[in-house]
Protein backbone atom coordinates (compact mmCIF):
# COMPACT_ATOMS: atom_id res chain seq x y z
CA UNK A 1 0.00 0.00 0.00
CA UNK A 2 1.51 3.14 -0.91
CA UNK A 3 1.49 6.12 1.31
CA UNK A 4 -1.50 7.86 -0.08
CA UNK A 5 -3.42 5.20 -0.04
CA UNK A 6 -2.76 4.72 3.72
CA UNK A 7 -4.03 8.41 4.36
CA UNK A 8 -6.79 7.65 2.28
CA UNK A 9 -7.57 4.32 4.40
CA UNK A 10 -6.90 6.31 7.78
CA UNK A 11 -3.72 5.17 8.76
CA UNK A 12 -1.94 8.26 9.30
CA UNK A 13 0.60 6.98 12.17
CA UNK A 14 2.09 4.37 9.47
CA UNK A 15 1.95 7.15 7.12
CA UNK A 16 3.94 10.08 9.15
CA UNK A 17 6.31 7.48 9.54
CA UNK A 18 7.08 6.53 6.03
CA UNK A 19 6.97 10.32 5.10
CA UNK A 20 9.37 11.43 7.76
CA UNK A 21 11.63 8.50 6.48
CA UNK A 22 11.44 9.48 2.96
CA UNK A 23 12.28 13.37 3.62
CA UNK A 24 15.32 12.31 5.77
CA UNK A 25 16.71 10.51 2.45
CA UNK A 26 15.10 12.97 0.17
CA UNK A 27 14.46 16.43 1.72
CA UNK A 28 13.68 18.20 -1.59
CA UNK A 29 11.23 15.60 -2.11
CA UNK A 30 8.22 18.48 -2.26
CA UNK A 31 5.39 15.98 -2.87
CA UNK A 32 6.07 13.61 0.30
CA UNK A 33 6.60 17.45 1.68
CA UNK A 34 3.15 18.00 0.81
CA UNK A 35 2.33 14.61 2.28
CA UNK A 36 3.26 15.38 5.64
CA UNK A 37 2.19 18.38 6.31
CA UNK A 38 -1.49 17.04 5.39
CA UNK A 39 -1.13 14.41 7.96
CA UNK A 40 0.15 16.87 10.60
CA UNK A 41 -2.90 18.80 10.07
CA UNK A 42 -5.38 15.56 10.92
CA UNK A 43 -3.40 15.04 13.92
CA UNK A 44 -3.39 18.91 14.97
CA UNK A 45 0.40 19.71 14.96
CA UNK A 46 -0.20 23.04 13.63
CA UNK A 47 3.68 24.65 14.46
CA UNK A 48 5.21 21.43 12.65
CA UNK A 49 2.80 21.60 9.91
CA UNK A 50 3.06 25.40 9.44
CA UNK A 51 6.49 24.63 9.14
CA UNK A 52 6.48 22.24 6.43
CA UNK A 53 4.47 24.88 4.72
CA UNK A 54 7.12 27.00 5.04
CA UNK A 55 10.32 24.88 3.39
CA UNK A 56 7.48 24.13 0.62
CA UNK A 57 7.00 28.06 0.27
CA UNK A 58 10.68 28.55 0.06
CA UNK A 59 11.19 25.49 -2.85
CA UNK A 60 8.53 27.35 -5.06
CA UNK A 61 7.74 31.13 -4.98
CA UNK A 62 4.65 30.25 -6.45
CA UNK A 63 3.67 28.61 -3.88
CA UNK A 64 3.42 32.04 -1.47
CA UNK A 65 -0.39 32.57 -2.23
CA UNK A 66 -1.03 29.21 -1.21
CA UNK A 67 0.98 29.35 2.12
CA UNK A 68 -0.42 33.02 3.34
CA UNK A 69 -3.75 31.38 2.66
CA UNK A 70 -2.98 27.62 5.15
CA UNK A 71 -1.05 30.46 7.44
CA UNK A 72 -3.66 32.17 8.16
CA UNK A 73 -6.03 29.08 8.88
CA UNK A 74 -3.94 27.47 10.94
CA UNK A 75 -3.42 30.52 13.15
CA UNK A 76 -7.29 30.34 13.09
CA UNK A 77 -7.10 26.67 14.24
CA UNK A 78 -4.93 28.35 17.08
CA UNK A 79 -7.41 30.54 18.39
CA UNK A 80 -10.13 28.04 17.94
CA UNK A 81 -8.46 26.25 20.70
CA UNK A 82 -8.32 29.33 22.82
CA UNK A 83 -12.26 29.32 22.44
CA UNK A 84 -13.03 26.60 22.73
CA UNK A 85 -11.82 26.14 25.80
CA UNK A 86 -12.60 28.71 27.32
CA UNK A 87 -9.56 31.16 27.62
CA UNK A 88 -10.63 33.83 25.09
CA UNK A 89 -14.29 34.64 23.48
CA UNK A 90 -15.03 34.49 19.85
CA UNK A 91 -14.97 36.89 17.35
CA UNK A 92 -18.31 37.30 15.64
CA UNK A 93 -20.34 37.95 12.52
CA UNK A 94 -21.70 40.42 11.82
CA UNK A 95 -22.24 41.49 15.83
CA UNK A 96 -22.45 39.16 19.10
CA UNK A 97 -26.02 38.11 19.69
CA UNK A 98 -27.80 39.13 22.75
CA UNK A 99 -27.55 35.66 24.33
CA UNK A 100 -24.50 34.34 24.07
CA UNK A 101 -23.38 35.80 27.83
CA UNK A 102 -25.65 33.03 28.98
CA UNK A 103 -24.31 30.42 26.61
CA UNK A 104 -21.31 31.16 27.75
CA UNK A 105 -21.77 30.93 31.40
CA UNK A 106 -23.26 27.63 30.33
CA UNK A 107 -20.35 26.36 28.83
CA UNK A 108 -18.34 27.22 31.81
CA UNK A 109 -20.64 25.43 33.94
CA UNK A 110 -20.25 22.31 32.02
CA UNK A 111 -16.36 22.31 32.06
CA UNK A 112 -16.75 22.77 35.71
CA UNK A 113 -18.64 19.16 35.79
CA UNK A 114 -22.15 21.51 36.91
CA UNK A 115 -24.32 20.13 35.03
CA UNK A 116 -27.67 21.46 36.78
CA UNK A 117 -26.48 25.05 36.64
CA UNK A 118 -25.49 23.90 32.65
CA UNK A 119 -29.05 22.82 32.18
CA UNK A 120 -30.56 25.83 33.63
CA UNK A 121 -28.37 28.41 31.32
CA UNK A 122 -28.54 26.63 28.26
CA UNK A 123 -32.33 26.73 28.69
CA UNK A 124 -32.72 30.63 29.37
CA UNK A 125 -30.67 30.69 26.14
CA UNK A 126 -32.48 28.82 24.29
CA UNK A 127 -35.50 30.77 24.91
CA UNK A 128 -33.55 33.58 23.34
CA UNK A 129 -32.95 31.48 20.33
CA UNK A 130 -35.71 32.35 17.47
CA UNK A 131 -37.13 29.01 15.62
CA UNK A 132 -34.86 28.92 12.51
CA UNK A 133 -36.01 27.76 9.97
CA UNK A 134 -35.07 27.55 5.83
CA UNK A 135 -34.34 25.10 3.08
CA UNK A 136 -30.87 22.60 3.18
CA UNK A 137 -30.55 21.03 -0.40
CA UNK A 138 -33.86 22.39 -1.58
CA UNK A 139 -35.36 20.64 1.01
CA UNK A 140 -37.83 22.42 3.74
CA UNK A 141 -36.66 22.20 7.28
CA UNK A 142 -37.43 24.05 10.75
CA UNK A 143 -34.88 24.03 13.43
CA UNK A 144 -31.05 23.77 13.32
CA UNK A 145 -28.52 23.83 15.52
CA UNK A 146 -24.94 21.87 16.08
CA UNK A 147 -25.13 18.21 17.68
CA UNK A 148 -22.05 19.69 20.16
CA UNK A 149 -23.60 21.07 23.00
CA UNK A 150 -20.72 23.84 23.16
CA UNK A 151 -21.08 25.07 19.36
CA UNK A 152 -25.02 24.39 19.45
CA UNK A 153 -26.32 28.17 17.58
CA UNK A 154 -23.07 28.72 15.66
CA UNK A 155 -21.26 28.67 12.41
CA UNK A 156 -17.20 28.43 13.09
CA UNK A 157 -15.55 29.98 10.00
CA UNK A 158 -12.26 30.91 9.11
CA UNK A 159 -12.12 35.06 7.48
CA UNK A 160 -8.75 36.83 7.18
CA UNK A 161 -6.95 34.81 9.42
CA UNK A 162 -9.28 35.10 12.32
CA UNK A 163 -11.45 32.45 14.09
CA UNK A 164 -15.01 33.86 13.26
CA UNK A 165 -18.56 32.39 14.96
CA UNK A 166 -21.61 33.78 12.70
CA UNK A 167 -24.77 32.70 14.66
CA UNK A 168 -27.19 30.67 12.51
CA UNK A 169 -29.70 33.20 13.15
CA UNK A 170 -27.58 35.74 11.06
CA UNK A 171 -26.73 33.97 8.04
CA UNK A 172 -29.40 33.96 4.66
CA UNK A 173 -27.77 31.98 2.43
CA UNK A 174 -24.87 29.25 2.81
CA UNK A 175 -22.90 27.42 0.41
CA UNK A 176 -20.49 24.68 1.16
CA UNK A 177 -18.19 23.66 -2.03
CA UNK A 178 -18.08 19.89 -2.12
CA UNK A 179 -14.27 17.77 -1.02
CA UNK A 180 -12.18 18.04 -3.94
CA UNK A 181 -8.78 17.38 -2.21
CA UNK A 182 -8.00 15.60 1.41
CA UNK A 183 -7.19 19.24 2.38
CA UNK A 184 -10.99 19.80 1.82
CA UNK A 185 -11.68 16.78 4.49
CA UNK A 186 -10.43 19.71 6.93
CA UNK A 187 -11.38 23.11 6.04
CA UNK A 188 -14.10 23.35 3.52
CA UNK A 189 -14.34 26.31 0.94
CA UNK A 190 -17.77 28.11 1.80
CA UNK A 191 -19.54 31.50 1.43
CA UNK A 192 -22.46 33.06 3.64
CA UNK A 193 -24.30 36.08 3.35
CA UNK A 194 -26.12 37.89 6.15
CA UNK A 195 -29.77 39.60 6.74
CA UNK A 196 -27.44 42.83 7.08
CA UNK A 197 -25.63 42.30 3.32
CA UNK A 198 -22.38 40.88 4.25
CA UNK A 199 -21.18 38.69 1.86
CA UNK A 200 -18.04 37.04 3.15
CA UNK A 201 -16.01 34.08 1.54
CA UNK A 202 -14.86 31.60 3.68
CA UNK A 203 -13.04 28.77 5.00
CA UNK A 204 -15.22 26.33 7.30
CA UNK A 205 -13.71 23.51 9.85
CA UNK A 206 -15.07 20.23 8.95
CA UNK A 207 -13.69 18.45 12.33
CA UNK A 208 -14.39 19.35 15.72
CA UNK A 209 -12.65 20.91 17.86
CA UNK A 210 -9.30 18.93 18.95
CA UNK A 211 -10.68 15.31 16.97
CA UNK A 212 -6.69 15.26 16.62
CA UNK A 213 -6.80 14.00 20.12
CA UNK A 214 -9.26 10.68 19.06
CA UNK A 215 -7.47 7.20 19.56
CA UNK A 216 -9.08 6.60 16.30
CA UNK A 217 -7.93 7.76 12.78
CA UNK A 218 -11.10 7.54 11.43
CA UNK A 219 -12.15 9.95 13.93
CA UNK A 220 -9.36 12.57 13.20
CA UNK A 221 -10.23 12.19 9.67
CA UNK A 222 -14.08 12.89 9.87
CA UNK A 223 -14.78 9.47 8.32
CA UNK A 224 -16.66 8.98 11.53
CA UNK A 225 -18.12 11.00 14.47
CA UNK A 226 -18.40 9.96 17.91
CA UNK A 227 -20.01 11.82 20.69
CA UNK A 228 -18.26 11.73 24.37
CA UNK A 229 -21.21 12.74 26.99
CA UNK A 230 -21.09 15.88 29.15
CA UNK A 231 -23.40 14.58 31.34
CA UNK A 232 -27.14 15.08 31.19
CA UNK A 233 -28.19 15.80 27.64
CA UNK A 234 -25.28 17.33 26.72
CA UNK A 235 -22.36 15.82 24.44
CA UNK A 236 -19.00 16.98 22.26
CA UNK A 237 -18.35 15.86 19.13
CA UNK A 238 -15.08 14.35 17.52
CA UNK A 239 -14.31 13.38 14.04
CA UNK A 240 -16.77 15.57 11.26
CA UNK A 241 -19.37 17.93 12.38
CA UNK A 242 -22.90 17.40 12.23
CA UNK A 243 -26.14 19.41 12.06
CA UNK A 244 -29.86 18.70 13.37
CA UNK A 245 -31.42 19.82 10.58
CA UNK A 246 -35.43 19.54 11.45
CA UNK A 247 -35.62 16.27 11.63
CA UNK A 248 -32.34 14.57 9.95
CA UNK A 249 -28.83 14.92 10.87
CA UNK A 250 -26.52 16.04 8.57
CA UNK A 251 -22.96 16.04 8.15
CA UNK A 252 -21.38 19.41 7.17
CA UNK A 253 -20.03 17.51 4.08
CA UNK A 254 -23.77 16.87 3.24
CA UNK A 255 -24.43 20.08 3.26
CA UNK A 256 -23.86 22.12 -0.71
CA UNK A 257 -26.59 25.04 0.39
CA UNK A 258 -29.01 26.33 2.81
CA UNK A 259 -31.67 29.25 2.74
CA UNK A 260 -33.06 30.89 5.09
CA UNK A 261 -36.00 32.13 5.51
CA UNK A 262 -36.77 35.73 7.19
CA UNK A 263 -38.44 36.31 10.80
CA UNK A 264 -39.75 39.57 11.31
CA UNK A 265 -37.83 39.99 14.45
CA UNK A 266 -34.79 40.81 12.80
CA UNK A 267 -33.48 38.06 9.91
CA UNK A 268 -33.99 34.73 11.38
CA UNK A 269 -33.02 35.80 14.71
Amino acid sequence: MNITDLIKSGQLAQARTELVEQLRSAPADTIARTLLFQVLLFCGEWEKALRHLEALASMDKQANPAFVHYAGIISGEQERLRVIRGETLPSFLPKTPPFFDIYFQACAKLREHDIAGASELFSQAEGRVATISGTVNGKQFTGLRNTDTTLAWFLETFAHGRYVWVPFAAIRELTISPPATLLDLIWATAGLTTWEGLTLNCTLPVLYPESCRHENDLVKMGKRTEWLPLGGSFCQGSGQQVFTVGEEDLAILEISEMQFHYNESGGNA
